[in-house]
């Protein structure tokens, strides 16, 4: 198996946790109580690296990777590709369906459910694990859940 269909399991497995539903004209979430501190931290870092992500401006992001994720993408210039296909083929984000951190061993993941203009029935879960450097040792985007299956999307108006 490789490490990044390694990856790709390891993701499916934590976006299954459930998630909320915020609009994407809400203010973020305020923490709650029960979120450490390096939730706290990962999720403001993260959402900062994201707006950067959409923006196509990626040397922060690329910068923060562990050599191992930079691995997964070859070189800037192949993830900066991966990422313009993601802007042509979905657009910009539509709609916030949930965010969500959390700690597994040493790694602090933040994860963004959301939809794009282009696509809206498909709710892609955006996730992003710090090691305790700080650094993305976790990266991935993938399939959360396709709406257009679902009874009430296929309802008669």
């Amino acid at each position: 198996m490789t490490s990044t269909l390694r990856r790709l399991l390891l993701l499916g497995t934590l976006i299954g946790l459930p998630t909320g539903s915020v609009s994407l004209a809400a203010a973020p979430a305020a923490p709650t109580a029960s979120q450490t501190v390096a939730e706290k931290s990962a999720e403001a870092r993260a959402r900062t690296l994201l707006k950067e992500f959409y923006a196509v401006k990626l040397g922060n992001i690329w910068a923060a990777f562990t050599p191992e994720v930079k691995a997964q993408w070859g070189t800037l210039d192949g993830f900066t590709q991966y990422r313009q296909t993601g802007v042509e083929q979905f657009g910009a984000e539509q709609e916030l369906v949930g965010e969500k951190t959390f700690v597994r061993g040493n790694v602090t993941y933040y994860v963004r459910s959301a939809t794009f203009v282009k696509v809206p029935e498909i709710v892609w879960a955006v996730a992003f694990g710090f090691d305790q450097l700080g650094r993305i040792s976790e990266f991935g985007i993938t399939l959360e859940h396709d709406r257009s299956t679902d009874q009430v999307a296929m309802s008669a108006p």
